[in-house]
């Protein structure tokens, strides 16, 4: 019995889990495929890695198939991924910022005092 079950708008599907969910296109071909057909066999390439990194995709019991973790979790677990690295990339992009400050700062300090001490001459 084939319970393979067909989306009405799969290139639109496949567009928002690019866009809005932000797999490549192949990784979104191939979770859609793994909801599809419930499992693939290993090794799955480099989508399937994508997809076990992301929490999107486990591999079985025996080792053998990579599954599909359910929409609402395998969506949820990518998105906190993302967001966590996302948070990472901006806390460090702000001391990265904050050490540039610490070292302009002197330059300013420097001009503002050669300003001051040249009205006072």
């Amino acid at each position: 019995m084939n319970r393979r079950k067909d989306i009405k708008d799969e290139e639109g599907v496949l567009e928002r889990l690019g866009m809005d969910a932000g797999l490549s296109r192949g990784e979104a071909s191939l979770y859609l495929r793994l909801l599809q057909e419930g499992h693939i066999s290993l090794p799955g390439g480099g989508e399937a890695a994508a997809l076990l990194e992301r929490g999107m995709a486990i591999v079985s019991g025996d080792g053998k198939r990579i599954i599909p973790v359910h929409p609402r979790l395998g969506i949820a677990n990518h998105y906190r991924t993302w967001r966590e690295a996302v948070i990472r990339e901006i806390n460090e992009r702000r001391m990265r910022v904050d050490r540039l400050i610490l070292e302009l700062i002197p330059l300013y300090e420097a001009a503002t005092e050669k300003k001051a001490n040249a009205r006072g001459a």
